[in-house]
């Protein structure tokens, strides 16, 4: 019988083989959008916040700062996003979509729910409700 520290590492690695599989399931699907999946994930987020500063993108995807620079400075390269000095704080930039943003997203939400639903196809919703459960007690005790 194994023991519990065996299972946890266990689960661990499952975990990390569900994000690889998910990065290269996505990975898949984002060559025709011309993004990468973080680029697209970025997207939808600001189109759902419009007017966020770069630190709440960070704060968000837990990656740094440097790495969402790098990421906003190439999408507003392409034309997707626009940063706007704050109204208060000139050092403060907000960031909007463009039209063509706009547009994109549309196509990403487009690619997305397709490949949600050839996963959620596959499980039904007590599993996931399950799985749901389990991660929120796991980060909810590592919050601690």
């Amino acid at each position: 019988m194994a023991s519990k520290k065996d299972k946890f590492e266990y689960m661990n690695r499952l975990l990390r083989t569900y994000m690889i599989n998910m990065h290269h399931f996505f990975t898949t699907l984002t060559p025709q959008l011309t993004l990468t999946p973080q680029q697209a994930r970025t997207l939808l987020y600001i189109k759902d916040h419009p007017g966020l500063i770069q630190r709440e993108l960070g704060d968000y995807f837990h990656i740094r700062n440097a790495s969402i620079t790098n990421m906003l400075k190439n999408l507003e390269r392409d034309g997707y996003i626009v940063r706007r000095n704050d109204n208060e704080s000139a050092r403060i930039k907000r960031i909007f979509l463009t039209k063509e943003g706009i547009e994109k997203t549309s196509q990403i939400k487009d690619v997305f729910d397709q490949a949600y639903q050839q996963i959620v196809e596959q499980l039904d919703e007590e599993t996931i409700d399950a799985v749901i459960k389990s991660m929120m007690n796991i980060n909810n005790e590592l919050k601690r």
